[in-house]
């Protein structure tokens, strides 16, 4: 199996799908098996969640059945051939219950067969115990990001729990992903886990994106997007999770100081989370007319939404939780070949190399970003040219089913 030795220039690169030999003759060493996947994060109401259901959906075409389990604050249940997700309606339930829940409902799940490989996320490894007793079941601990850490006492706690789940864990668990060669690093490091046992497995690209194309005019699209606002407009767009220790607030305040009062500069914000209200009251009480907070779009509407904008905001603070991650939304800017304002941390180089598609901020000043947004919306020809090129590199690298292929090795090693 192809290991990621975590330096920090190694790119993704594609592998052929997984094979190995019997009585003579190569034949996929995946096929038939079952994979379950196990998750306590709320994929289905999250926006780039569907990006990484694509991933296991994307499994089936090597041949897996693949059956998901995640909570949902509305049931939803998916099931299209060898694809099926079923959810669980949390709404009434405490977290200790919901998690409780899930347990029960995948022990129900998970002991319908013999022999299943378990992806599932840390809170889940009592479960997977659990399989591996009775029905000798093999794991992948699934970690798409270190949990979120701030100071103080339960800080503390929340980082020893995460460190815990990651040693025990390397007893049982036969594989780990990392979303990035520094995050595993990372997990090597906090959870004394050898290096062979983790595999890099990055944010995947949904298929909207894989498969978008647009060669219409950019304010018809606004538009129809409802954006009759940022038309004729040069326009920044910020989409994701809002948060304040992702330092949106902070960023909001810069983009006022730089651009108040020029209405040619248009701040659109798509997305929800726990700082929505505070923007709505920094908007108001600043009185910024030129930043738009939309909420959440449908996630098949994100393709035409990143269109519709002129550059892209892929902001993170230099902080440990942010500082190597694997940013979906940057990957989704690249492909659709959509320049980038971002922070210049090693998870987002890792991605984007030197692209001239990117403009890298070391520290978040009005100066400078005055000055990435100049160079970014006056590019020539030829970097436009380069950046299309780049957008198919992108693509091939960080596709759903590339991305299933790397998973797939993974998992014919166990």
């Amino acid at each position: 199996m192809r290991r990621h030795n975590f330096k920090a220039h190694q790119l993704l690169k594609p592998v052929d799908p997984p094979f190995h030999r019997a009585n003579g003759r190569a034949r996929l060493c995946n096929v038939k098996k079952t994979v379950f996947v196990l998750s306590t994060d709320y994929w289905l109401n999250s926006l780039h969640g569907s990006s990484i259901l694509s991933l296991f959906r994307a499994l089936t075409k090597l041949g897996y059945r693949v059956k998901v389990l995640l909570p949902s604050i509305k049931k939803k249940n998916i099931e299209v051939e060898l694809f099926s997700v079923n959810s669980l309606d949390v709404r009434r339930h405490i977290p200790l219950v919901t998690l409780l829940s899930l347990y029960g409902r995948a022990l129900k799940l998970v002991f319908e067969e013999k022999n299943p490989i378990v992806i599932f996320d840390p809170p889940m490894l009592p479960l997977f115990l659990l399989a591996m007793v009775f029905r000798k079941s093999k794991g992948i601990m699934l970690i798409l990001s270190r949990p979120l850490i701030e100071r103080g006492f339960f800080g503390w706690l929340n980082l020893l729990n995460f460190r815990l789940w990651l040693i025990l864990g390397k007893n049982f668990v036969e594989g780990f992903t990392a979303i990035s060669p520094f995050e595993a690093a990372e997990f090597s490091r906090l959870g004394k886990i050898p290096e062979n046992k983790i595999t890099v497995i990055p944010s995947p690209l949904g298929e909207k994106f894989e498969k978008f194309n647009f060669f219409g005019n950019r304010n018809e699209l606004r538009l129809k997007l409802g954006l009759r606002a940022s038309a004729r407009k040069k326009v920044l767009l910020y989409q994701g999770v809002l948060d304040k220790r992702r330092g949106i607030l902070e960023f909001l305040e810069l983009f006022h100081e730089t651009f108040k009062g020029n209405y040619g500069i248009v701040l659109l914000l798509i997305g929800d989370g726990p700082a929505a209200d505070s923007i709505k009251n920094f908007i108001t009480n600043s009185g910024a007319t030129n930043i738009f907070l939309l909420g959440p779009f449908p996630y098949s509407k994100m393709p035409e939404a990143i269109m519709a904008c002129d550059v892209g905001l892929v902001l993170l603070p230099d902080k440990p939780l942010w500082r190597y991650q694997c940013p979906t939304k940057l990957v989704e800017f690249l492909a659709l070949g959509k320049p980038v304002i971002a922070s210049d941390l090693p998870g987002i180089r890792w991605i984007a190399r030197k692209s001239s598609q990117v403009f890298y901020i070391k520290e978040m000043t009005s100066s400078g970003f005055k000055e990435a947004l100049q160079k970014l919306l006056f590019r020539d020809e030829s970097i436009t040219a380069e950046s299309m090129q780049f957008r198919k590199e992108i693509i091939h690298k960080f596709s759903s089913f590339s991305v299933a292929q790397m998973l797939s090795q993974m998992i014919c090693s166990l």
